[in-house]
């Protein structure tokens, strides 16, 4: 039996069994490689891959993994799908195996297809990120206790879509910022895509936003200066401050999920058409950035993108406006 050391022991009881039923090595060596990189996000995401946190896994966690498979690592529909069917297939046969209640899958089955082309539903209107922005320092919809704190989440939640409408961050991007990355004086941020960083130059008032936010936040809570504390930290409404982790002794980071649910949130109250999310804003980022003439390569180092195919799509998108213009 071939051993995969750092795969967690009840995956490799899978990879065990699909050995047993005489599968081929190519394809045990496929699936532990798929399996390998599934579990080494959600250390990234969840600080641990023990059963427990595996039984605790969600539908939404498990979209925001395709999402950075298809958004960030651009990965082919033909190579999605396969991940797809290995990591649900372990999650199978760890329900079979009585070591799960429930399978997180039950509710969660998706296709991804090779799509060419953009549509400008792919895409947020200029009027429609405006009335997304207005909203948030809106108290129109909110819960009691959401108005009581709202005050102190605004500028927090203002720096965050601009970083996703202007400068293309991802998810995971936005949520890896730590403190040191946060150049106020410069006006620099730097972003770490896997095991690559960028810099990028910050606008005044994108600065000046993230100031703002930053000096919110309590002194004995603030993110230290030039530490790796994560720059975006979770909010407690029972205490109605930011929270801290005395485990760690830093403050808490505000993980993708949550701003997931917030962009929800916040979009939902906006009311621009439903279903636009985080990718949305960051293709609009880089299509802003692309119409103005920027080359490949500058494209490329601007956004993390790894093909330069993932450009040319959005050059026949702005080929095909045009003409129609």
């Amino acid at each position: 039996m071939e051993e995969y050391p750092n795969l967690p022991d009840y995956a490799q009881l899978f990879i065990d069994h699909l050995q047993k039923k005489g599968r081929k090595k190519s394809t045990i060596k496929r699936y532990s490689y798929d399996l390998l990189d599934f579990f080494a996000w959600i250390r990234v995401m969840k600080k641990s891959d023990d059963l427990y946190t595996i039984q605790k896994l969600n539908k939404e966690l498990l979209n925001e993994y395709f999402l950075f498979l298809t958004e960030q690592r651009e990965y082919s529909a033909a190579t999605t799908n396969r991940v797809f069917t290995v990591t649900k297939s372990l999650f199978h046969f760890l329900q079979v195996q009585k070591r799960i209640k429930e399978s997180p899958f039950k509710d969660f089955d998706q296709k991804w297809e090779e799509d060419k082309h953009f549509k400008k539903e792919d895409f947020i209107t200029e009027e429609e990120f405006a009335q997304l922005f207005q909203i948030l320092s809106s108290y129109e919809g909110l819960t009691e206790k959401q108005q009581k704190f709202r005050h102190l989440l605004i500028k927090r939640n203002e720096a965050i879509v601009t970083l996703l409408y202007n400068y293309g961050l991802t998810l995971q991007e936005l949520a890896s910022i730590e403190r040191k990355d946060v150049q106020f004086t410069a006006q620099l941020l730097t972003v770490k895509n896997d095991d690559e960083k960028r810099l990028l130059p910050l606008e005044k008032e994108t600065q000046q936003l993230l100031f703002a936010y930053f000096d919110s936040i309590p002194d004995s809570i603030k993110p230290r200066n030039h530490s790796s504390d994560r720059f975006f930290i979770a909010f407690d409404y029972q205490r109605g401050t930011y929270r801290f982790d005395y485990s760690n002794y830093e403050p808490k980071p505000l993980t993708v999920i949550a701003i997931q649910k917030m962009l929800r949130q916040e979009i939902k109250r906006s009311g621009i058409r439903t279903g636009v999310s985080s990718q949305h804003l960051r293709r609009t980022a880089i299509l802003n950035f692309i119409m103005k003439n920027n080359s490949t390569e500058e494209i490329q180092a601007r956004f993390g993108l790894k093909s330069a195919l993932t450009v040319q799509r959005y050059e026949n998108y702005i080929k095909e406006i045009e003409t129609i213009v």
